[in-house]
């Protein structure tokens, strides 16, 4: 495998590289280039076109059929750490877990306590072809134009939700989310228990072919929404984390865990009981979808 610190693309906001331990070999991590950048419309947008480009990438090279990928906000993993890999920087990083066929999906690394994992064997050949395919397609971008493609000219107000939190009148409490592109509802909430009850899934209202191909107004309502759940949640919680299982073309889960040390068995049940583990079908052959909006013009 290349030097973890080699970076496979360099776009405007954020880069692709190989994890110092990939837990798979599809494993590779998305970094934010400078860590005081905010999440906004423009960093979103690129964000987007990352993950477009590595899939599209993965897709061609290697069959790539599907991609599972962790982000934490204000939680870093400690001691076993199961269900999610050990934070390499406190600078923003989303996980990306590609599958293809005959690849092993992180499930099986993640149950395991951190100190048990075992690095994934070499993927020098991967690495090397997917580096020359991120360059052929950086290559192809028109001299003078943005590698990340232009936000939207009016872009949603990151407004809060109306109803974040249930009242007595909506237990299950996602009334605030019905309007929104994705809907948000707590997991196996008890009789009267409101938003605040630590961990949701979030499914979108209209079918997506992949993460990278939602609206940035998508991804912008449903991280604010996020952010909403934390400062609402009860007890308040501070850090986040997120799951997500794109099966292109078939199906989108997202799963939302509230953290906190000392009392976080959520997201370690949930990776125990199978919560990553994958539908057979989604690991067979499929050709390419066709390229994502946010990556080709």
């Amino acid at each position: 495998m290349p030097d973890t610190r080699e970076q496979l693309l360099t776009s405007t906001f954020w880069s692709i590289r190989r994890p110092k331990f990939p837990l798979t070999e599809g494993h590779f991590v998305i970094r934010l280039n400078d860590p005081s950048i905010a999440f906004g419309p423009e960093s979103a947008a690129d964000l987007l076109h990352c993950y477009g480009e590595l899939r599209r990438a993965l897709t061609d090279l290697v069959g790539a059929t599907a991609a599972q990928l962790y982000i934490s906000r204000n939680w870093q993993p400690v001691g076993d750490a199961i269900g999610e890999p050990i934070a390499e920087t406190s600078t923003p990083s989303l996980h990306t877990f590609f599958v293809w066929p005959g690849s092993p999906t992180p499930a099986a690394a993640l149950t395991r306590p951190a100190h048990r994992r075992i690095a994934a064997k070499s993927a020098g050949d991967v690495d090397e072809e997917l580096g020359r395919w991120l360059a052929l397609a950086t290559a192809a971008t028109e001299p003078g134009t943005e590698t990340t493609p232009p936000a939207p000219e009016h872009s949603p107000a990151l407004e809060p939700l109306e109803s974040p939190v249930a009242g007595p009148e909506s237990p299950a409490g996602s009334e605030g989310w019905q309007n929104r592109s994705f809907l948000v509802a707590p997991v196996d909430p008890a009789p009267g228990e409101s938003m605040g009850a630590g961990q949701w899934s979030a499914s979108p209202h209209s079918a997506v072919d992949s993460l990278d191909r939602m609206s940035l107004e998508a991804l912008l309502e449903l991280v604010h929404g996020i952010e909403n759940l934390a400062w609402e949640s009860s007890p308040r919680h501070v850090g986040m984390s997120v799951w997500a299982t794109d099966l292109w073309a078939i199906s989108m889960s997202i799963n939302i865990f509230a953290r906190e040390h000392g009392n976080d068995g959520r997201l370690t049940a949930f990776v125990n009981a199978g919560g990553l583990d994958l539908p057979l079908s989604s690991r067979t052959v499929r050709t390419s979808t066709s390229p994502s909006p946010t990556v080709e013009k």
